[in-house]
């Protein structure tokens, strides 16, 4: 090569290497450019924000907040601000997402699920969330779970059913293979696990110390006579939350509540008294404050499939869920708060069918089953009692009915009991025709199919002694297709429409929220379990005119 056309090479390879230079500095330039932009727009936005702290109100008792202990919904709403699971449910894809887990597999066979951690998630105490950590909080929920039902869900893994009985130490299925790796078992394949993992009874907690620590984006500062305050996690792995602080009150009844929030001292309220329901729809001062909207969580009445007069006789049980409006009793008792339910999945649920045939109000066609069951006009059938733990509401439930199947000449009693005993009646299936309420343990119609009525569920959460081979056999394959979500969902389809024509239960309502929000609030939406994902929710300042309007009238 000669000097000329080496020189010239090298000019122009100066040149473009130049423009390189400049164009890489440009390109340096708008970025930093779009992060002080975005950093600008993030400071004016967080301005926006009030840093105070939110108030909620909750009803009921509060006596025990760690996830394995937690039964009221004050409980629950509580301990999921402090503690989380592997996984979550993204509504708007309505797939299982992570949120502790990095990623999930299962093997060919559906009998082994391993889970990949994510890294560098800590407890709000500091600590790295290790596999060990999630084992260990795994066992002591398993251990300590105030109910029956959540631990149940541990069965499907290999030597629960040991550990249950006190033949294992711990539970076998559950192996531990690094820092990062979990590696879970079943007994069958089960393709609905990893929605399963949505339960707080899988939520991780450290153990190691006096106090229990969570992952969530709250952790418990003080607990008071009547409420208790959350501080944000600094600590939390998705960023630092909105609000700067919970300040929960605990109130013995909704009315009080009620009235606080009406006075401008709550930003949330869990729950709406019943009697005021109608008349917050009607008043627009509420519009875009009042949540009502659907829960996966029914309403029904049970019939023991073991006892006379409901024993073998599918004729008598389609008749009594004819014979009963729904609507009449909804809008009467609940001023209108809940749907009503056709059969066993409510709508919501990830394999609800639109289309399942269910029962609504049809005296005519209850007559006529009456009568092929051998009853004319109720002559013949003894008298039904209908038994409900004490409530207001569930007398009122109770009544109504009784009120309704008279019109067809069924001579009903309904028997009050207070909650405790009733609840041993329940799993001693001692009743014979009884209230139900059943709240999805995660979200996939399955929770409301196999737990309820697949035979291996009987002394466990199948309480009206239901038993059909065709019903266990579908159960069974839905669990097992586990890469085929349509197919299993036609499976489970196919179930409900026997377990409806066999009316193993009456079923009523579908549950709704009933909740308050103040206008400051943003952000916050409560999905179909009740849950509520407090690290996006925010406090907005209120502009000069309506904080004008407020200290004129703070009640509304």
């Amino acid at each position: 090569m000669s000097l000329r056309h080496a020189s010239g090479r090298c000019f122009y390879m100066y040149v473009r290497s130049k423009r390189t230079a400049l164009a890489g500095t440009l390109i340096a330039l708008l970025v930093l450019a779009g992060v002080i932009v975005n950093k600008h727009n993030l400071a004016i936005y967080t301005a926006s924000l009030d840093a105070r702290a939110f108030n909620i109100g909750v009803v009921g008792t509060v006596k025990d907040i760690e996830p394995a202990r937690a039964l009221s919904d004050a409980e629950k709403l509580i301990s999921s601000a402090i503690y989380e699971s592997l996984v979550y449910y993204d509504e708007k894809s309505g797939e299982i997402k992570p949120l502790l887990a990095d990623n999930w597999t299962y093997s060919k066979d559906g009998k082994c699920l391993t889970i990949k951690l994510k890294k560098n998630i800590k407890f709000s105490n500091g600590k790295t969330v290790t596999a060990q950590y999630v084992k260990a909080a795994w066992e002591n929920n398993f251990s300590n779970a105030a109910d029956w039902y959540s631990v149940s869900l541990f069965l499907p893994i290999t030597g629960a059913k040991e550990r249950v009985a006190g033949k294992k130490q711990e539970i076998s299925g559950i192996q531990v293979v690094d820092d990062k790796t979990l590696k879970l078992y079943f007994v069958k394949p089960n393709a609905v696990f990893v929605s399963m993992l949505t339960n707080p009874i899988f939520n991780v907690v450290n153990i190691e110390e006096k106090e229990v620590f969570g992952t969530g984006p709250f952790v418990l500062k003080d607990k008071k006579e009547n409420g208790l305050v959350l501080l944000k996690n600094e600590h939390y792995h998705r960023g630092m939350p909105r609000l700067s602080a919970l300040n929960i009150t605990v109130y013995s009844d909704a009315e009080s509540a009620y009235k606080d929030y009406q006075a401008g001292k709550l930003d949330y309220l869990d729950m709406v008294p019943l009697s005021e329901i109608k008349n917050i729809k009607k008043n627009l001062a509420y519009k875009g404050l009042f949540i009502n909207q659907p829960l996966l969580e029914t309403y029904s009445l049970g019939f023991n499939n073991s006892r006379e007069p409901y024993a073998q006789d599918y004729q008598l049980r389609r008749a009594l869920n004819y014979a009963i409006d729904r609507k009449a009793i909804n809008d009467s008792v609940f001023g209108g708060a809940y749907l009503t339910l056709k059969g066993v999945v409510p709508s919501g649920a990830p394999g609800y069918s639109s289309h399942m045939r269910g029962y609504s109000y049809n005296p005519e066609k209850a007559r006529q089953l009456l009568e092929k069951a051998g009853y004319p006009e109720g002559q013949g059938l003894p008298l039904l009692t209908l038994s409900y733990n004490g409530d207001p509401g569930h007398r009122e439930v109770a009544e109504a009915v009784a009120l309704q199947l008279g019109k067809l000449g069924i001579q009903v009693q309904t028997l009050s009991m207070e909650w405790n005993y009733y609840q041993k009646q329940v799993a001693a299936r001692s009743m014979s025709f009884f209230r139900i309420g059943w709240q999805a343990d995660y979200l996939d119609a399955d929770s409301f199919l196999y737990s309820l009525h697949h035979s291996k569920q009987m002394g466990i959460s199948n309480y009206v002694g239901y038993q059909n081979p065709r019903v266990d056999k579908l159960l069974d394959q839905s669990r097992s297709q586990m890469n085929n979500k349509e197919e299993r969902f036609k499976l489970l389809n196919r179930a409900e429409q026997i377990i409806i024509d066999d009316a193993p239960c009456l079923w009523l309502f579908q549950k709704q929220t009933t909740k308050l929000i103040s206008k400051q609030v943003n952000a916050l939406q409560v999905n179909p379990l009740n849950q509520i994902d407090w690290y996006k929710v925010e406090l907005k300042k209120l502009t000069a005119e309506e904080s004008k309007n407020q200290s004129g009238s703070k009640k509304i």
